[in-house]
């Protein structure tokens, strides 16, 4: 299938550039929607649910632990659910914080199959706001759930506790890249692309890192765990995230996976050590 839609891209790019721009990009915005693992149903079994509502589709929303308690906020990575925190959640209930996570746009229960950097940007900024009554607030991210988070906090008057990014994305511009390489579309194509993406984001998605989104919040401390032999997003970009910011750490591990790390007892224990 692979060679068929790079095939498909590469000779469209020469055909019609600017109709593969189009149609990359809206394959670069679909989600693979996955069933609910056996070990993440828990989660949504034993959840308070709520919603806060949104343009498209009203945003899945839910809560563990007691209401006035500091809030611990999950954030899940691309082509995943909510419940993927699911081991996280009894240790931070134990801890007395309050858990809130939610689905991004396009994923797990939602209608729509499509989302963007921006949309869930907006969401992830939606979800915040909605909350209050508490005193610290701090955010557990993995993956493309990192990139959102130092998005959206970078643009709110928010003064966070503690940051924990379980693996991140940095240079936005690299996704795009590895996705060009991906499905062979043409250079010409990959400016008009970028232009869109960058036109959606009204900022130049070249530009856009999570090390530059970083420096503009105001945070206590930050905590970055990423596997040595990550396949999915190298270590370097940790090692990079960690040399541009200030008050923060890596804790580096091997062998432990992209996905599999949310699994990981060490990798969860740290975790609450550092929010807690």
């Amino acid at each position: 299938m692979l060679k068929l839609i790079k095939f498909y891209f590469s000779i469209l790019s020469i055909v019609s550039p600017k109709t593969a721009s189009k149609s990359a990009f809206e394959l670069f915005q679909k989600v693979r929607k996955k069933d609910i693992r056996k070990r993440e149903q828990p989660f949504y079994d034993k959840a308070s649910h709520y919603t806060v509502k949104y343009k498209k589709e009203n945003l899945d929303c839910y809560e563990f632990g007691k209401e006035h308690n500091d809030v611990v906020v999950l954030v899940h990575g691309w082509d995943s659910n909510a419940g993927c925190m699911y081991g996280f959640i009894d240790k931070l209930v134990a801890a007395n914080k309050r858990v809130i996570a939610f689905n991004l746009p396009g994923h797990a229960f939602y209608k729509a199959d499509q989302t963007n950097y921006l949309e869930c940007k907006q969401a992830f900024e939606l979800i915040i706001n909605d909350l209050s009554d508490y005193e610290r607030i701090s955010f557990i991210s993995h993956s493309f759930g990192s990139g959102i988070v130092a998005y959206g906090l970078s643009e709110l008057n928010l003064k966070v506790d503690k940051l924990v990014l379980l693996t991140s994305p940095n240079f936005i511009i690299d996704i795009f890249t590895d996705f060009k390489n991906l499905i062979g579309l043409g250079n010409k194509a990959f400016d008009l692309m970028t232009k869109k993406a960058s036109t959606l984001l009204e900022e130049d998605v070249k530009k856009v890192s999570t090390e530059g989104k970083l420096q503009l919040i105001n945070y206590n401390d930050v905590l970055l765990i990423h596997d040595k032999n990550d396949k999915i997003i190298p270590f370097e970009n940790t090692v990079r995230i960690n040399n541009a910011i200030i008050k923060s750490r890596i804790e580096s591990f091997e062998n432990i996976g992209h996905y599999r790390m949310l699994w990981n007892d060490d990798v969860i224990n740290k975790t609450i050590e550092f929010v807690s």
